[in-house]
C-alpha cells in the first residue's frame, strides 16, 4: 500500500432528520453519540475501535449499509425484540449468524456473530 498507513475505518449513514437519528441510534445502542465533531454529525465509538457516524444528507438517506459485529446474536434478537424494532430478516449458517433490520430511513444494519476471530475478536474470549 506504499507510504498511506491506515489505523481504523468509520462506517458513515445518510439520514434525513439528524436529531431524530441521534434519538433512535441511541436507543438502538443503547448510548448517546461519542462525539459531534461538526454540524451535521454525530458518531459513536465501540470497545474494539470502530466508529459509526450518521451525517445530515437527505438526497442520499436510506441508500446506506452497516454491518455490526455482536457477540450474542440471539440476545441482540430479543433486544431489537424488547425495542419494538422490527427484523427484516435472520440467518444461521456456517461460522456467521445474522439478524437485518432497516432504519428509519431506510438503511439497511446487519447484526453479524460471527466465529471469525479475524472479523469477531471477541470470538477468542479476547476483546482488545
Amino acid at each position: 500500500m506504499g507510504g498511506m498507513k491506515i489505523t481504523n475505518v468509520l462506517a458513515a449513514l445518510p439520514v434525513r432528520d439528524l436529531d431524530a437519528a441521534v434519538r433512535w441510534f441511541g436507543e438502538l445502542v443503547g448510548a448517546g453519540p461519542t462525539a459531534r465533531p461538526m454540524d451535521g454529525l454525530a458518531e459513536w465509538r465501540f470497545p474494539a475501535g470502530g466508529w459509526v457516524q450518521v451525517f445530515a444528507d437527505a438526497e442520499r438517506a436510506g441508500k446506506g449499509s452497516l454491518t455490526v459485529i455482536v457477540d450474542d446474536i440471539e440476545a441482540c434478537r430479543r433486544d431489537l425484540a424488547a425495542k419494538g424494532v422490527a427484523i427484516d430478516s435472520s440467518s444461521d449458517g456456517g461460522t456467521t449468524r445474522i439478524t437485518t433490520i432497516t432504519d428509519p430511513d431506510g438503511n439497511r444494519i446487519v447484526f453479524a456473530q460471527s466465529e471469525d476471530r479475524e472479523r469477531n475478536p471477541s470470538a477468542s474470549g479476547v476483546v482488545p
